[in-house]
């Protein structure tokens, strides 16, 4: 970074002891160190501390280092979406797919991080836009994926799509994923959507559990919208990262496009994108499989 760091904000997930110890003792480290370190709210409570709400956090800190899964990268990530401040995250959860690095290398990637020895990644999002009888009811960002969805289970959704200025028509399907390159590898995946690298600036649509076996995943480029319209028959749910749900109604009209506001991450070079693929989703191939 062009910068001496010296603001650094500490998340994670309240509710996992391992959690706790460790940003306890990563606050007292940096306070040693002579940093001004300040613990999101709920956090602090935990552990104590100087505290403060997350997004006072994100428009404070030159640094944020987030503790726990993917959910906590997630929620630290819509914190920081436009602002300066950089994001570690650190691997105290289960899968860690966006995680820079695990505990166990906590203290080397907080080094890397305050001495910017490691490349910064800025990740685009997807912002997703709500009309009702035409009017803007509200906006949201999330990094990995906007989901609009059944808000019953088990039971279809029916949607009318817009995308390229073109009608797409009618899809019946569970729901619709529109994913940034970082979401690709998360629920769009699940449904059959493709990999992007992280690098690569496309929004990525994916039908979830379709009817129709010719409704497939799209790539469209940086500028390309899509425009969901609910039509039922039962209530539908705007979902973003998996965290954030909003009630939608029949007649509803979301507009999904990749967000031009971007999150600033730490890349760990070490722990390259292709090498995350095959140790954490299992993709590989072998010379005896081959043979």
């Amino acid at each position: 970074m062009s910068r001496a760091i010296r603001r650094v904000a500490i998340v994670g997930h309240t509710r996992r002891p391992g959690v706790r110890r460790a940003a306890a003792d990563l606050g007292r480290s940096l306070a040693r160190r002579g940093l001004e370190v300040r613990i999101e709210s709920a956090l602090a409570m935990r552990i104590g501390g100087e505290a403060a709400p997350l997004p006072a956090l994100a428009s404070w800190c030159q640094l944020m280092i987030s503790l726990g899964g993917d959910g906590t990268v997630l929620t630290a990530g819509r914190a920081l979406a436009g602002k300066r401040a950089v994001l570690l995250p650190i691997n105290l959860g289960g899968l860690g797919f966006l995680a820079a690095a695990e505990s166990r290398n906590l203290a080397a990637a907080v080094k890397a991080a305050l001495e910017g020895s490691w490349k910064v990644a800025a990740r685009r999002g997807v912002a997703a836009v709500v009309r009702r009888r035409g009017r803007v009811t509200s906006r949201w960002f999330a990094l990995n994926d906007a989901v609009v969805r059944s808000e019953v289970s088990y039971t279809a959704l029916h949607m009318r799509l817009e995308a390229l200025g073109h009608d797409l028509g009618h899809l019946v399907a569970d729901g619709l994923i529109a994913a940034s390159s970082s979401g690709s590898t998360a629920y769009s995946l699940s449904a059959g959507g493709p990999v992007l690298a992280p690098d690569v600036a496309a929004l990525v649509v994916t039908p979830a559990c379709p009817h129709a076996l010719g409704s497939r995943s799209l790539v469209l480029s940086p500028d390309s919208m899509v425009s969901v319209r609910v039509l039922g028959p039962a209530g539908a749910l705007l979902v973003c990262d998996g965290q954030q749900p909003l009630q939608l109604r029949r007649g509803d009209v979301v507009e999904l496009k990749l967000s031009r506001t971007q999150v600033r991450m730490f890349e760990n070079p070490d722990r390259p994108f292709l090498r995350a693929l095959h140790a954490r989703l299992g993709w590989q191939g072998s010379a005896r499989r081959s043979l």
